[in-house]
Parts: structure tokens; C-alpha cells; sequence
């Protein structure tokens, strides 16, 4: 990255702040207009991860470094200071509660057979009513 300084985001760059974008046609109209005399594209090895889609970008004339983050399903995404950005996001992950380590522990089996017994058994005894029924 380049030097940065300790300073406020000057009058040129910014105009550019978006906390979130309205939908996918107005992200990338506004990556577009990003005017490549103001801003830089630094590249981090933190941009790496494709869970968190972010690119930082810094000012050419104040060195204010600037967090473009992607929007994606329901996150909207923004470009903001990298002193105001929010932090990142954790993706949501499915966790089990189950305690058992092994994946065949055969209680869905186990339940099979039991619905299986148990139509068998409904079917049965309609049909040992109907015989009853009729002799």
C-alpha cells in the first residue's frame, strides 16, 4: 500500500461515499464512474478471500484509503473510508448439534423401516377387517 496520512477525505474524493447500493445495475454503473485520476486500485493479499469480495482503493490527492465492498444477495455492499467501513461480515454456516461424530448412524434407516411397518400393519388390518366384514 502507499503512505497514508492521518486526514479526512478531501473534497475530491469525497463525493464518491456509498453506504450501500441500491442493486446490481447501480454497483456497477458506480464502479464505472470511479475516476481512475482520483482514485488507485491497491492490491492487498486480504482481497484474496472470495468469501469477502472487497477492493481497496486510495486517493490521489489526500492518500485516504477507501474499501469498495461487492454486493451479493442481500448484502448491499459500499464504499466508504477504511476507518469507517464496518468490519467484515461472516458468511452464515450450518452447524450441527449432534454430538455423534459418525455419519452412518442409522437412525433415518431406522425410521424408514418403521413408517414401512407401519403402512404394512394399516394395510393389514383394513384388510382383515374387509375379510371379516364379509364372511
Amino acid at each position: 500500500m502507499l503512505p497514508t496520512t492521518i486526514s479526512a477525505p478531501c473534497e475530491r474524493c469525497l463525493p464518491f461515499r456509498r453506504y450501500e447500493f441500491a442493486n446490481e445495475n447501480d454497483f456497477y454503473t458506480f464502479e464505472e464512474s470511479l475516476d481512475t485520476e482520483t482514485f488507485i486500485r491497491v492490491v492487498s493479499t486480504d482481497e484474496m478471500d472470495e468469501n469477502f469480495p472487497e477492493v481497496t482503493h486510495q486517493c490521489t490527492f489526500c492518500n485516504e484509503d477507501w474499501v469498495l465492498s461487492f454486493p451479493e444477495r442481500s448484502w448491499r455492499g459500499y464504499f466508504l473510508p477504511a476507518t469507517e467501513a464496518p468490519k467484515r461480515r461472516t458468511p452464515f454456516v450450518f452447524e450441527s448439534n449432534s454430538t455423534k461424530k459418525s455419519p452412518n448412524c442409522g437412525c433415518c434407516l431406522g425410521m424408514i423401516f418403521l413408517v414401512i411397518a407401519l403402512i404394512i400393519y394399516v394395510i393389514y388390518s383394513f384388510f382383515d377387517f374387509l375379510i371379516d366384514l364379509i364372511f
